[in-house]
This record gives structure tokens, sequence and C-alpha cells, in this order.
């Protein structure tokens, strides 16, 4: 067993009975992680090797504007490519009082690249995104969150590269990505080479004595608001906070019938399935519970005596 699985607590559930957003343990509030992976659908989903369209853009705009809304703010883990595509963006982002954190720099998968090369991309990201805002970047999320058993290495080398925070890991076992029996709350983890790093991991939900991925994403898309707020309740409950997440493409229910770039019907129909209700789901969760960009979760989680 390596340094890191050693730290991947069994699951023991959740504490019942807590009004929602107020932690059962030092009786404070809980405020939730609220984050957005910046990148565009057609090369994320369809093609890596594609480029960027201008619709990373306009729906990462909608989400800005909504968050405005709301007033809430959020970590925004933005990919290399769409920075260098548009450094307004990024300007946008922070001038809307959001941290602007790491997604890497193209949206390849950990275990289809070589140690030297996710050096290479994480290292390209962080002095990109940090000459655009001027201050450092620290944080980071694998894309399509592939930083698993097999990738766990990819941990020593963001410690090495001087992140000091990861949201990579999805505490539960699903056939592309997922740690089962990894600590479903923030922590800190110390990774295969012994280094340091704070996690925090996905929200998951605790189900028929297994926890299940249900954080973000095409879970929001699928599932019923009801069970996104039970989610969120059941970490709350037990004093943990969720971290959420979204991509901007997902609040755009017509944009995968104008797609530049063919895609088999499949493709299309399961991912457009449900955008229409994404908004709307996204909003009650921010009705109904406390959220703020990750370091400031931390910070309050610190406060109440959460590590």
């Amino acid at each position: 067993m390596t340094a890191v699985q050693s730290e991947m607590a069994v699951d023991r559930g959740a504490s019942p009975g807590v009004p929602d957003g107020v932690a059962s343990s030092g009786g404070g509030a809980v405020v939730n992680a609220l984050t957005v992976d910046v990148e565009d659908w057609v090369q994320s989903v369809l093609d890596p090797d594609l480029p960027l369209t201008d619709g990373f853009y306009d729906n990462t705009m909608r989400v800005l504007e909504l968050f405005a809304a709301h007033g809430v703010r959020g970590t925004f883990f933005v990919l290399g490519l769409a920075a260098e595509r548009s450094p307004r963006l990024v300007r946008e982002i922070q001038s809307g009082g959001h941290d602007v954190q790491s997604h890497g720099y193209g949206h390849r998968l950990i275990h289809t690249v070589a140690r030297d090369e996710f050096r290479a991309d994480v290292e390209r990201s962080k002095k990109l995104l940090e000459d655009l805002k001027g201050t450092a970047v620290t944080g980071y999320r694998a894309p399509a969150f592939s930083i698993v058993r097999e990738t766990l290495w990819a941990l020593d080398v963001l410690a090495e590269c001087g992140y000091t925070f990861d949201s990579s890991i999805v505490p539960a076992r699903t056939r592309r990505y997922g740690i089962e029996g990894a600590r479903w709350y923030p922590h800190r983890l110390r990774t295969p080479g012994g280094q340091e790093l704070m996690e925090w991991p996905v929200m998951t939900y605790r189900t028929m004595g297994r926890r299940r991925p249900i954080g973000g994403g095409g879970y929001f898309r699928l599932y019923p608001a009801a069970l996104l707020r039970r989610a969120v309740r059941q970490l709350n409950d037990g004093g943990h906070p969720a971290t959420i997440y979204m991509h901007p493409y997902e609040f755009n229910p017509g944009e995968l019938a104008r797609l530049p770039h063919a895609a088999p019907l499949w493709l299309r129909l399961h991912q457009g399935l449900g955008r229409g209700g994404f908004r709307g789901k996204v909003e009650a969760l921010l009705r109904a519970f406390r959220f703020a960009p990750i370091g400031e979760a931390q910070a309050v989680r610190s406060r109440v005596g959460g590590g």
C-alpha cells in the first residue's frame, strides 16, 4: 500500500439530524466549494487535437452572469488552451472576484501521457495563468478527473511544480475514473513520494453502503434536483463541505445542434440530455446552501477545526 493510499479512510457515512448548511462538528456554517472547469466541448470531449471553438468564451460568460446574479464566487479551473486563446476571459473571471486555478494546458488524460509530458503541461499552464492574473497558481484539477490509482504519481509532479492543492479525485470507482475507498471530504494527503497536498474530492453520495459520484456534470444533468440537494446535505450534516463542479457548455442547451464538426448521434444525445434543466438545478443549490471558492471554503473549515 502506498503512502497516499494509506490516507484513504474507509467511508463511515454521515451524521443525520442537522439543518442544511450547518456543521455538526464545531457548530459553524459549512461553506461548500463551487468549481467550474473552463474548457470547450469540442476539444475536450470530441477530440483533444481539435482547436477550441468560440463557444467556451460565451458559455463561460453565462456562468459568470449566473454567479453574479446569485452573489456567489467560485474556483475556475481554466484550461491553458482557453487562457491562451482568450486572455480577456481570465481577466473577466478574476474581475468577478473568482479564483483562477489550473486545469492543465491541454485536455489530455493523465494515463495517456508520460511523466515528463505531464510535468511540461502543468508547468506551462501554471506560468501562463500566473502571467495573466499576476498571482500564484497553486490549485489543479485533472482533465476528466484522471488521477486514479494508476496515476497517483501525478500528485508528486504537482507538488514538485509548486501546487499546494488538488481537486481531481472522485472517491468512488466508475468505468472512467475514481478511487474506491478514498476519503470523501477535504483532507491532507501524502503523495507516493512523501510530499503533501490538500485534496478537495468531488462530491459523492452514500447509498446502499457505497459512495456514488454525483458532484456535477452529467450527474447534474440526469439526476433530480432533490437528490442533488440531499447529497450536499448528507456531507454538510457530517460537518464536511461538498465540492461541486460544472462545465460552461452545460449551460448551453442548443450548442450541440450547431457543432462545427461531425459527432456521432449517440454522443450528441448523451451529452445533450438534461442540459435544459442544468441551470435550474445549479440555481437551486446556490439558493439552498453556502458556496465559495475552494480557498475560502478551506479557511472557514480550518476556523471550525476541520483541518
